[in-house]
């Protein structure tokens, strides 16, 4: 027994300790193209820079919403009970070696086929809260993933995470 639990430990600290792979480029699927292109519209129009896909926010930002389809519920924590933060760090997305870390989420979540449940209608209910624009608006901003998922029960699940990390 004492060899099984000191094999199994030490398979766990040599996979902790080894360091990561680089972290795998991520497609945008084309609706998630499509609600970047109108975020940055939205924060062109108020003379904000565009904010660039990021690989580690787009896997967060897609397995929440994945995540939130499958289990049919809105909320910002994971089933784990991790925050946003924890959350973002665990899908690449670091604090390690920067001075500087913030991230926002924006969350939604329609019917298919109405018209909050395409990017131009879940970007105009984001707009149209104040709460869900200040995240999208916020200047310091420079990364972005988004995730789409769809329910078993006729619902698209979005998930936005903005990021900004500075070395």
């Amino acid at each position: 027994m004492k060899a099984l639990t000191l094999a199994l430990l030490s398979s766990v600290l040599v996979a902790v300790l080894l360091p990561t792979a680089p972290a795998a480029a991520v497609t945008p699927t084309a609706m998630e193209k499509k609600v970047v292109v109108l975020l940055n519209k939205e924060r062109a129009k108020r003379g904000l820079g565009p904010v660039k896909l990021n690989a580690a926010l787009t896997r967060a930002a897609r397995a929440h919403s994945r995540q939130m389809a499958r289990r049919g519920v809105l909320t910002h924590l994971s089933a784990n009970r991790d925050t946003v933060a924890e959350r973002l760090i665990r899908h690449g997305f670091r604090r390690a070696g920067y001075r500087s870390w913030s991230a926002g989420e924006n969350i939604a979540r329609a019917r298919l086929g109405t018209l909050f449940a395409t990017p131009a209608g879940v970007v105009r209910l984001w707009m149209g809260s104040q709460s869900h624009r200040r995240v999208i608006l916020r200047p310091g901003f420079l990364s972005v993933g988004v995730g789409v998922a769809k329910s078993s029960c006729g619902q698209r699940y979005f998930t936005l995470d903005l990021g900004r990390r500075v070395r």
